[in-house]
């Protein structure tokens, strides 16, 4: 069985038949020094989410795919529309997930995959590296919904997969693994009115430098920071994007290709600002996604 690119494919097919193809390959506009890219592109059906869902995991949205071909995908882009096919006015998209295995909210995961959320939904990894998946190799895709209006919403998913196909190759990429951070477990809480501000410390071990970090937020979240608790340095801060009104609209991202160094032993520590406006508590996640090149396998 083939995902149909051009429709909504039903979910039975997905779930009963196990892992779907992904074969069906488009040239892209983005522009590579490994080699031509290709596109690939899925969606999920409409899904109804209920009125005030936060971080609403769906079991029937889960998708298992393989590549028919082996690839490095460099980019990831998601997008939610509505039940006539337009991108809505309100924020539904929580985050997503792709990966070689289901993101843990605890421990030293390892990932190979790539993420996004309402706020980072176009990532783009950094010349010289890419996500690797070999043929056959299963992946997961998990996303996740938040509906704070008082009404019950249809909507679904579209993902774009920038790829570079081995047959295309003429400059391999460094390959690039993924940890997921949270200043919170579970990563669900809710922040009062005013200033909020947490923290939570970590190790990296095997990580040899760090090349791409991307913010899981919600709104009014303000910035985000990576600091070396034993360097005693900032790493990183990103702030919240906001457009005339204060609407918040995005985050920054960390995209380098010489990358930051992490020594052994190398304590980190994340932290997440929001500030409330309001006058009741609000919805809040807060976290790093962290691609690093591996210093075992690193080539």
């Amino acid at each position: 069985m083939r995902i149909r690119w051009s429709g909504i494919l039903p979910l039975v097919a997905l779930t009963a038949a196990g892992a779907d193809l992904l074969r069906d390959f488009r040239p892209s506009p983005v522009r590579s020094p490994h080699g031509p890219a290709s596109s690939v592109e899925f969606e999920t059906p409409l899904h109804e989410v209920d009125a005030g869902s936060l971080a609403l995991h769906l079991p029937g949205a889960m998708m298992n795919f393989e590549f028919g071909e082996s690839v490095w995908v460099i980019g990831y882009k998601t997008s939610i529309l509505d039940a006539s096919g337009k991108p809505p006015r309100e924020n539904y998209l929580c985050h997503t997930f792709l990966g070689d295995q289901r993101v843990m909210q605890t421990g030293d995961q390892e990932v190979r995959g790539l993420y996004s959320d309402s706020f980072t939904r176009d990532v783009r990894l950094p010349d010289g590296f890419g996500v690797r998946v070999i043929a056959g190799e299963p992946l997961h895709w998990m996303p996740m919904f938040n509906n704070r209006a008082d009404e019950a919403v249809r909507v679904r998913m579209k993902v774009e997969l920038t790829v570079v196909r081995d047959k295309d190759v003429v400059r391999p990429p460094k390959e690039l693994y993924a940890t997921l951070r949270s200043v919170a477990t579970p990563h669900l809480y809710f922040v009062k009115p005013g200033r909020d501000e947490r923290s939570a410390e970590f190790e990296l071990p095997g990580a040899q430098r760090i090349h791409f970090m991307g913010t899981h937020i919600h709104p009014h979240g303000s910035s985000v920071e990576l600091f070396n608790v034993t360097r005693n340095e900032r790493v990183w801060l990103g702030h919240s994007h906001t457009d005339a009104k204060g609407v918040m609209t995005g985050m920054d991202v960390y995209s380098s290709s010489e990358g930051y160094a992490v020594k052994p032993g190398d304590r980190f520590r994340v932290t997440a600002v929001y500030v409330n406006p309001g006058k009741a508590p609000i919805d809040a996640m807060a976290g790093l996604y962290i691609l690093y090149a591996p210093a075992a396998r690193n080539h």
